[in-house]
């Protein structure tokens, strides 16, 4: 956990798994929105398991044992859910960030265009996304800050968070403030390509692995009805042993 997140003291956010509490703020949580999160998925989780751990009380103790798993799996499995929209978010964010590369550069190419009045322009083409808002801000920005590349590396990482994506912008930074070599250009180019076509893998992995799921879903369905029958016939079986 980043040394932001442990200097927090609520107890909500202590308890959070190790990178929880950095990818739901990446993902546009607050503090106060992420407290409210892990409340629902605490409460969640206990009001299934504590039911079975009451019923120990008046029967055996592992029905006690049972409702601790449930809790525990109810808890882990909130938490595996919220890594995967993580996942998907960040797959959709390196998207929309690849998509804006390869528009921003055959603008820049054209005669006498500078880097603002591109970023200008691609600001009306851009769907509403992460991207654009990040956009929005580096405009503000360079208009603050005319000869520092921090609006730029802050832009890539807010839009993508990569180092490809930090060496492309220090790069269109260099080329603004100093040489205005095309070549610089081809060459950003042919690394957006490079990162598009690993975003064109990324996608085929994603979507098999989707699909090979589904077996082992089916599978889990079926054991837990067979883990259900399974434990009433032992529940009938040691009742009737004991009385």
């Amino acid at each position: 956990m980043s040394e932001q997140v442990q200097g927090k003291t609520s107890f909500w956010i202590r308890i959070a798994e190790h990178n929880l509490y950095d990818m739901c703020k990446e993902m546009g949580f607050t503090e106060d929105r992420f407290i409210k999160y892990q409340k629902k998925r605490f409460l969640r989780a206990i009001l299934l398991g504590f039911p079975l751990i009451l019923a120990a009380l008046f029967t055996q103790w592992w029905w006690a044992l049972a409702g601790v798993v449930i809790s525990g799996f109810l808890w882990w499995n909130e938490y595996n859910r919220a890594k995967k929209f993580y996942g998907n978010f960040n797959f959709e964010k390196q998207l929309q960030y690849a998509k804006f590369t390869r528009m921003l550069i055959p603008y820049l190419l054209q005669t006498d265009a500078t880097l603002y009045s591109v970023f200008t322009r691609l600001l009306d083409r851009l769907e509403d996304s992460h991207v654009k808002r990040a956009l929005e801000r580096l405009l503000i920005e360079m208009n603050e800050y005319p000869n520092s590349e921090i609006p730029f590396v802050r832009f890539a990482k807010d839009a993508s968070g990569t180092d490809s994506s930090i060496l492309f912008m220090t790069t269109l930074y260099d080329f603004q403030q100093n040489t205005y070599d095309q070549s610089i250009i081809m060459e950003l180019g042919q690394l957006s390509s490079d990162q598009l076509f690993e975003g064109v893998d990324e996608i085929i992995t994603y979507k098999l692995r989707k699909f090979a799921l589904y077996p082992t879903k089916l599978t889990m369905s079926s054991f837990v009805i067979t883990l259900g029958y399974a434990i009433c016939m032992i529940s009938e079986a040691l009742s009737e042993g004991l009385f």
